[in-house]
């Protein structure tokens, strides 16, 4: 998963929280697992947060909770 770029699709768990912003207003917790598309990665320079689209919004989600989804082609 060291290769993510704009654009790649993650697979995203249920259970794990996705944020808005650095400074938290509003969250959400995935109840089933579902994908996203990779925005920005590693926000900051930091191996912390990717930023996604999933659910119709852009979150922050945590490097460790995402994993990349591969073509068996």
């Amino acid at each position: 998963m060291k290769n993510l770029k704009r654009g790649d699709l993650v697979y995203l768990p249920a259970a794990i929280t996705l944020i808005d912003s650095e400074v938290v207003k509003k969250w959400i917790t995935l109840h089933e697992p579902t994908t996203g598309v990779i925005i920005e990665t590693n926000l900051n320079n930091e191996n912390i947060y990717h930023r996604v689209h999933t659910k119709g919004s852009e979150w922050f989600v945590r490097t460790i909770d995402t994993m990349e989804v591969m073509s068996r082609a």
